[in-house]
């Protein structure tokens, strides 16, 4: 990976991350590029490039529609261990 490519990651990251601290629950996935201000398919991209940070489940509405809900595995994560992941995918 092109260390610009990796800086872009770290930074697209580091925004779904800081969305994703504010709402612990967890966001659906064009909820979270609307408040990240990043495109849904940016969201996808980066969840299956680094699937460690994620962790998505099925919520189910009182209409029975099944929502893909996404949250943090470690709410707590630090720009460090951000940085990490990218780094180890490199």
């Amino acid at each position: 990976m092109k260390t610009a490519d990796a800086k872009k990651d770290i930074r697209n990251l580091s925004k779904i991350v800081d969305v994703l601290k504010e709402h612990p629950g967890g966001l659906w996935v064009r909820e979270l590029a609307r408040r990240s201000k990043l495109h849904p398919e940016t969201i996808r991209r980066l969840m299956n490039k680094y699937p460690a940070i994620f962790e998505n489940y099925a919520d189910f509405t009182a209409y029975k529609v099944n929502f893909k809900i996404i949250r943090l595995r470690n709410p707590n994560m630090t720009g460090r261990e951000l940085t990490n992941h990218v780094k180890l995918k490199q």
